[in-house]
């Protein structure tokens, strides 16, 4: 276990500060407060290895509104991600990790203050207030969720009052660019397809994606009787180990969303989505020019590498990378779940 000597800021929480109804009334929370402040000074002191600039965005033609956004600086400048060919690659030291990074980089540390479980900036932003969850930091673990990290950013997940706060996670295989247990925070002020897509359910409380090009699995908050966060992170986190011990490579990402109750038009979202898709390793995967299929893209927001790709790239061409990229990887988990091969009840 690493040792790191500097103190940060603390932030701690309690319960009874988790929000289960949220609104685009910009009322925002504590946690959000210091996420944006906390940004925003990096930002100014040049800590970022760009400003992030968000230079052109769109809804491409079609059914499904892929929010396409051309973010020519993080093709450019961000840190070349590492080379992984096998999800079981362990933790190596002597490469970059988050026991390296500066300390500037650090926002603040959850709970207790000794620099294990923090939240650091991006330093190759893709939206604002882009940040990363580092839980267990000091413990060095290669990027596989563990179920005290999933538990962790769903609770930090919900200290949020904004309805665009978003958590997401990509596995090794799955475009994870550093093998150190990491999770990713970022706003994306646009409402969403999957916040509200109409979903079916496979085994309780388990439910499946399939009128969408990206197939995949969904647990919602609401499945759980009195928003029981600790049963809804045993569920989903028996799927996805299953992942990790098959050596699957997968993305997951965790939005605000809405029940069947809710109106469409309503401001308001009362429940919580955790997606997840299995999905061809990467070293499967033939063509990323125009954009890489990785977990914002599965859910539909896609960072665009080049002007002409945002210029020529329409739905036809991403529903095919995502049909190529989940549809195999889907239907053997599913077949695994319909076999009980997962116990996720």
């Amino acid at each position: 276990m690493a040792t790191i000597e500097t103190k940060f800021p603390v932030f701690r929480y309690n319960p009874n500060k988790f929000n289960f109804t949220v609104n685009n009334n910009n009322i925002e929370s504590e946690f959000d407060l210091l996420i944006k402040k906390k940004w925003e000074t990096a930002k100014n002191e040049n800590i970022f290895r760009y400003q992030l600039k968000i230079t052109k965005w769109k809804r491409l033609a079609g059914k499904f509104e892929f929010l396409s956004q051309l973010n020519l600086d993080r093709a450019q400048n961000r840190r070349t991600p590492e080379n992984i060919t096998s999800m079981c690659t362990p933790f190596d030291e002597k490469r970059f990790n988050f026991t390296k990074i500066n300390p500037r980089e650090i926002l603040f540390d959850v709970d207790c203050g000794d620099g294990n479980n923090v939240i650091a900036v991006n330093v190759s932003p893709i939206e604002y207030g882009h940040c990363l969850f580092l839980p267990e930091r000091l413990k060095c673990l290669p990027q596989k969720v563990t179920e005290f990290s999933l538990l962790k950013i769903i609770e930090l997940f919900l200290l949020s009052s904004s309805p665009y706060l978003r958590a997401i996670f990509n596995s090794l295989c799955a475009y994870a660019s550093v093998n150190h247990l990491h999770w990713h925070l970022y706003y994306l002020k646009h409402k969403m397809l999957l916040e509200n897509i109409n979903l079916e359910c496979l085994v309780d409380p388990l439910y499946k994606l399939t009128n969408y090009p990206a197939k995949g699995f969904c647990f919602k908050l609401s499945s759980f009787p009195e928003n029981n966060i600790r049963g809804l992170v045993s569920s989903a986190f028996a799927l996805i180990n299953y992942l990790q011990e098959h050596e699957i490579a997968h993305n997951i990402y965790i939005t605000r969303a809405k029940t069947e109750l809710f109106s469409i038009d309503d401001n308001s979202y009362n429940d919580v989505r955790i997606y997840i898709w299995a999905r061809t390793s990467t070293m499967g995967i033939k063509d990323t020019s125009i954009f890489i299929p990785a977990v914002t893209e599965l859910f539909g927001h896609l960072m665009i590498r080049s002007e002409e790709a945002y210029e020529t790239l329409d739905e036809d061409q991403v529903i095919q990378c995502f049909n190529n990229v989940t549809s195999a990887p889907f239907e053997q988990v599913v077949q695994a779940i319909m076999s009980n091969d997962i116990n996720i009840t």
